[in-house]
């Protein structure tokens, strides 16, 4: 009983963990302060991922998948 308990929950956490591949892209932005391009990659899982290029997105920040 316990055993099928066990292989269930392994089962379950291996179809998230392969739904939430990391996907990564890389963000640019012209900072006119400096005078000069600066560029970050940009790599996380899932919500994350789309949040954190939304916050690039706002701040006048150029985001390209790789």
């Amino acid at each position: 009983m316990i055993m099928k308990k066990v292989l269930f929950l392994f089962a379950i956490g291996s179809i998230i963990s392969f739904s939430s591949c990391k996907k990564c892209s890389t963000c640019t932005f012209n900072d006119p302060d400096k005078g000069e391009l600066e560029s970050k990659d940009v790599c996380q899982k899932g919500k994350q991922y789309n949040h954190v290029l939304d916050m690039y997105d706002r701040s006048g920040w150029t985001c390209t998948k790789n």
